[in-house]
């Protein structure tokens, strides 16, 4: 009995992502009811239900009550969960996720360089820059925030930005705590670190970027210890 109900759960799965596949269900897009679902694979309802949970537990389905069930929006949730969930059980350490942010913040500026991003669109990094140099507490943390997403968002990689914004809501509680309690040389350094990353971007100089960005996380970590 166990086996049949675990395949048709498996069946309203697979039938929802063909849905994904063919483009009949796209981001934000109603699913069909579950009842629709258990009359077109010919199983119960309860299987169509079970399966729409583990979907809306993966962070791929929204339920709305008294509206239905939506695919996400939010691609990203459903990688953060995972990340935090693998972070509590101890499969990956902190450790790992501040070297991987590192890593990945290197890729994500040698494919700016290597794309040759127009300075116009690089005028908002530089604006960035110009408001953080006064600030501190929340209002450098949000600041900072938003340097770094709009670097992930000039790549223009969607599987990139979705990775990068899933990995950064883990790492972005660590950033914000070292920064509220910065004193006012380290959160100098910090807007430095920035500036530099900025600069060489502009130059194209891979190399001092990476030592821009090194210098930036080497703070970070350091503080977290």
């Amino acid at each position: 009995m166990q086996e049949n109900t675990t395949q048709e759960y498996e069946k309203a799965i697979k039938y929802i992502y063909d849905l994904m596949q063919n483009g009949s269900l796209q981001v934000g897009s109603k699913l069909p009811a579950e009842r629709i679902i258990a009359q077109e694979l010919g199983i119960g309802r309860n299987s169509t239900r079970e399966a729409i949970s583990i979907l809306s537990g993966m962070g791929l389905v929204d339920r709305v009550q008294g509206s239905g069930n939506y695919i996400s929006k939010n691609a990203g949730q459903s990688i953060r969960q995972t990340i935090i969930m693998m972070l509590a059980l101890g499969s990956i350490s902190k450790r790992d996720i501040c070297e991987f942010r590192r890593t990945m913040e290197k890729s994500v500026c040698s494919l700016l360089i290597e794309k040759n991003v127009p300075k116009d669109r690089m005028d908002n990094l530089n604006k960035l820059l110009m408001k953080m140099q006064n600030l501190k507490g929340k209002r450098l943390s949000d600041t900072d925030r938003e340097f770094h997403n709009e670097l992930i968002l000039l790549t223009e990689n969607n599987l990139l930005i979705i990775i990068m914004e899933a990995v950064t809501e883990v790492y972005r509680e660590w950033i914000d705590y070292v920064i509220k309690r910065a004193d006012n040389d380290v959160r100098e350094e910090l807007v430095e670190c920035h500036k530099e990353i900025y600069l060489n971007i502009m130059q194209k100089d891979c190399d001092e970027t990476f030592r821009a960005i090194d210098r930036h996380y080497d703070i970070i970590e350091e503080m977290l210890e």
